[in-house]
């Protein structure tokens, strides 16, 4: 939870976004900086079949995933979590 805290403070919101619970940012390097804030590192980038790139950060006991979107990174409720440390699926 902290980190969607700090993520949604760090973070500017579009009206549509909001309505979403989408929170962007301008640029990769402002993504890279709420992450930092919020105590993950860039782990690995990727792409998606449909050509999305996406952006994995991992902390200690959370992650969070950005995505490009037109140029700006964004991320959501829904791709913010704790990492599970027993092994359960």
């Amino acid at each position: 939870m902290r980190v969607a805290l700090v993520i949604a403070a760090c973070l500017f919101a579009t009206p549509l976004a909001a309505q979403q619970q989408i929170v962007c940012v301008p640029d990769a390097a402002a993504a890279d900086e709420a992450s930092r804030n919020a105590g993950e590192e860039l782990a690995w980038q990727g792409e998606t079949s449909g050509g999305v790139s996406m952006r994995f950060y991992l902390g200690r006991d959370t992650w969070t995933v950005f995505f490009d979107r037109g140029g700006q990174w964004c991320t959501a409720l829904s791709m913010v979590g704790k990492i599970k440390k027993d092994g359960a699926a």
